[in-house]
């Protein structure tokens, strides 16, 4: 009777296990290379408390590719959150690569799931200076709430209560 009860936790943990890599995969891209065959590829370390990316200036609709510097980057921090472009990865030895594709201008935060490590990069429309903000450019204001979603799922509007990223 024990082993049966074994086996039937075990599988439950498979199981558990699976859905929770299917929802993280979920916000993963779907295609990872521009038509120009163009990839931004971004360093990512945490240092004095905040999030760094080198660079920290990105083109808009042309794919990125962070490399998380692991040694900086531990604990809650390697949930890396980026709610406005649906990107939440838990990355580790063997994965530590985030992808997407910025699909917008402005000013963004990339922060850690429970929202105590936080940064920001720029995206600027391709053939132009990321470094520069118009008028013209949204500019994410800072998340709040305990999670690094500031609070709502991303693509959730702002009155949505629960995180559940």
């Amino acid at each position: 009777m024990k082993s049966v009860m074994y086996m039937f936790a075990a599988f439950v943990a498979i199981l558990a296990f699976g859905i929770i890599a299917s929802a993280h995969s979920s916000f993963a891209p779907k295609s990872f290379v521009s038509s120009s065959g163009e990839v931004q590829d971004v360093k990512l370390r945490f240092e004095n408390y905040q999030y760094v990316m080198e660079p920290s200036s990105l083109k808009a609709g042309v794919p990125v590719r962070i490399e998380v510097d692991l040694s900086s980057v531990y604990g809650c921090m390697r949930d890396i959150v980026i709610p406005q472009f649906n990107v939440r990865k838990y990355v580790g030895e063997g994965d530590n690569i985030v992808e997407f594709t910025p699909d917008r201008t402005g000013t963004f935060w990339i922060v850690c799931s429970m929202n105590m490590g936080r940064g920001q990069f720029s995206v600027a429309e391709a053939g132009s200076s990321a470094s520069g903000s118009k008028a013209s450019d949204y500019i994410e204001p800072a998340p709040t709430g305990g999670c690094g979603c500031g609070g709502r799922n991303p693509g959730q509007s702002q009155s949505g209560s629960s995180c559940g990223v």
